[in-house]
């Protein structure tokens, strides 16, 4: 089997962040992600797991990938259709935010 990206989030919609993990079931996604700094204070019935294929590509050995590594935050917002959450969000950063060209939140910041 190969590698399949899926984008974690809290069921429930209460937190304003997910994640991209990489795994061969939606199952195994999941608990890849009950293991990462994002949800490991949640537990296996509290997250979902939604394939993204676009970001299959973008497997490089690592389960997770890293909000923090530039090729990782393009491809992200590029493929991924990630945002910074608004509760985070500062027209500072936009500027110097290496996925800036695709994402639609810096255009609003404009």
């Amino acid at each position: 089997m190969s590698m399949k990206a899926y984008k974690i989030t809290d069921i429930k919609g209460y937190c304003c962040f997910a994640t991209i993990v990489f795994a061969e079931t939606r199952n195994q996604a999941k608990y890849i992600a009950i293991h990462t700094d994002s949800f490991h204070d949640y537990e296996y019935t509290e997250i979902r797991a939604v394939r993204i294929p676009k970001l299959d590509k973008y497997y490089r050995g690592l389960s997770e990938m890293d909000w923090e590594n530039d090729q990782d935050r393009i491809a992200m917002v590029k493929d991924g259709n990630f945002t910074c959450s608004y509760e985070y969000y500062e027209p500072e950063e936009c500027n110097r935010c290496s996925a800036r060209e695709w994402c639609d939140r810096y255009e609003v910041a404009e």
